[in-house]
């Protein structure tokens, strides 16, 4: 089924669980939990967003993880083209706030015995240091000397784990909001992990290597809600993906599509994108 927002067009169709490819890992409690409220509910809300060339999931690895654990035969997709140049990529800094952060920092640093530098610079410096794993409120910047993004992002996430292992909290932001965040000194340490490149994410997914849980955050300008899929369609061995697909049309048909503008607010969370919920 074919819609469009204002900024977007894009199709809703179920594909066959066996064809989708995320390029992330997942939190194995959390698809638990999730499959649990699925199970609950009898119908799968929010579609995955996937790349409508390559078949990998942009958004949704918990819920396909979850299908899959539910024995589903299709997943609710929205796809997209993923080239277009409205859809952004960025990446989820790690907050946190600590006493001495930069004791810490060269803690978890030699904990995981990793080589590494340490400059003073600017807070303008710091938002445009790519280089940059660890940053904190007095203005050191940590880099380690790995070009392969890959493996930085899994290093960023190693140095999440340490902290959190320690005792301490994370709270995840957009790069941005991270970066304002530490000089208001609303945090006192950042571990930032590398924006990858669609061909990267698209290559990661594809080759089945895969990032770690968190990294890549999708900036998609509309998003489609609560299209609420009866679990016993995805579940069903008995029909074809056309048939199926048939169906879903014909469910959505029968309901209401309302725009909302970006910053609304539905079931609890708020969304930066333009919404486009059923009902």
């Amino acid at each position: 089924m074919e819609i469009s927002s204002s900024t977007l067009a894009f199709k809703l169709s179920l594909i066959e669980i066996g064809e989708l490819k995320p390029h992330e890992e997942v939190v194995e409690k959390s698809v638990e939990q999730l499959a649990n409220k699925i199970m609950s509910q009898a119908v799968v809300r929010d579609p995955l967003l996937v790349d409508q060339e390559s078949l990998v999931i942009l958004d949704g690895m918990h819920r396909l993880s979850s299908l899959k654990t539910l024995k589903c035969c299709f997943a609710p997709c929205c796809l997209l083209d993923y080239d277009n140049e409205r859809i952004k990529v960025g990446s989820w800094y790690r907050l946190f706030n600590v006493d001495r952060a930069d004791k810490v920092a060269e803690e978890i640093l030699k904990t995981n015995a990793l080589d590494y530098s340490k400059q003073k610079t600017t807070f303008t410096k710091i938002s445009n240091n790519p280089q940059a794993i660890v940053m904190t409120v007095d203005g050191s910047t940590y880099s380690v000397p790995d070009a392969d993004p890959v493996k930085e992002a899994r290093t960023a996430v190693l140095l999440e784990k340490e902290m959190v292992k320690t005792g301490h909290r994370v709270e995840y932001l957009s790069e941005e909001m991270a970066i304002q965040h530490l000089r208001s000194r609303e945090v006192t340490l950042v571990i930032a992990t590398p924006i990858f490149t669609k061909e990267q994410i698209r290559r990661c997914g594809i080759n089945r290597n895969l990032l770690p849980h968190k990294v890549t955050r999708h900036v998609i300008p509309s998003r489609p809600l609560n299209i609420n899929v009866p679990l016993s369609l995805l579940r069903d061995p008995g029909i074809s993906r056309c048939e199926a697909n048939l169906k879903l049309k014909e469910i959505l048909s029968l309901r209401r599509m309302t725009s909302k503008p970006p910053g609304s607010v539905v079931e609890g969370r708020r969304y930066e994108e333009e919404l486009l919920v059923f009902s």
